[in-house]
């Protein structure tokens, strides 16, 4: 199952997805996963590039994953996140721009969201083994064209802006109530 924003106005059930999953995080891992190369499928690293230019709290670390997550297994298991958050254009069929939150069941259960060569779902088995209770979360960004040479769609670039900015204020209220607590 996934939860969708439409039209990116972020629903109850979206936020409340984005804000369990921060609420638990100790070490959060973010990984901006795309092509530069081709149009929209460069998304979740624009959303990346977002994130890497706002003051986030020292409990979060990016990963600029482009075309390889999988590269980035040691670092990511070094790190001992319990808190994996992936970004990535996803064919939803939905319109371009359009923003939503899959588990990880959903993208094992035959959802295919990324082009990347090693499934997204194994990044989390590999990582399982040593933070047993790491919890993954899933981006999409519908595209609208993954053309070679083409530069990110207008909706795409919109929605990658709308949602880093959503996401930088998400982190923001969670590290509030961490230092509360």
């Amino acid at each position: 199952m996934s939860e969708s924003s439409k039209d990116n106005e972020f629903t109850e059930e979206f936020i409340q997805k984005i804000d369990d999953f921060l609420g638990g995080a100790n070490k959060l891992a973010i990984l901006g996963i795309g092509n530069e190369d081709n149009g929209d499928d460069a998304v979740g690293l624009y959303v990346l590039m977002a994130l890497q230019l706002a003051n986030l709290p020292d409990w979060v670390t990016n990963f600029y994953c482009e075309r390889v997550p999988e590269h980035f297994l040691g670092k990511i298991s070094k790190l001992g996140p319990n808190r994996v958050l992936l970004l990535d254009a996803a064919d939803m069929k939905e319109i371009p721009g359009a923003i939503a939150v899959f588990s990880k069941e959903a993208v094992s259960q035959g959802f295919h969201m990324s082009t990347h060569s090693l499934s997204l779902t194994m990044l989390e088995e590999f990582l399982k083994p040593n933070t047993p209770d790491l919890v993954t979360l899933y981006v999409g960004i519908q595209p609208k064209d993954v053309f070679f040479q083409t530069p990110i769609s207008a909706e795409c670039s919109e929605a990658a802006d709308e949602f880093a900015d959503f996401l930088i204020e998400r982190i923001d209220l969670a590290d509030k109530a961490r230092n509360t607590n």
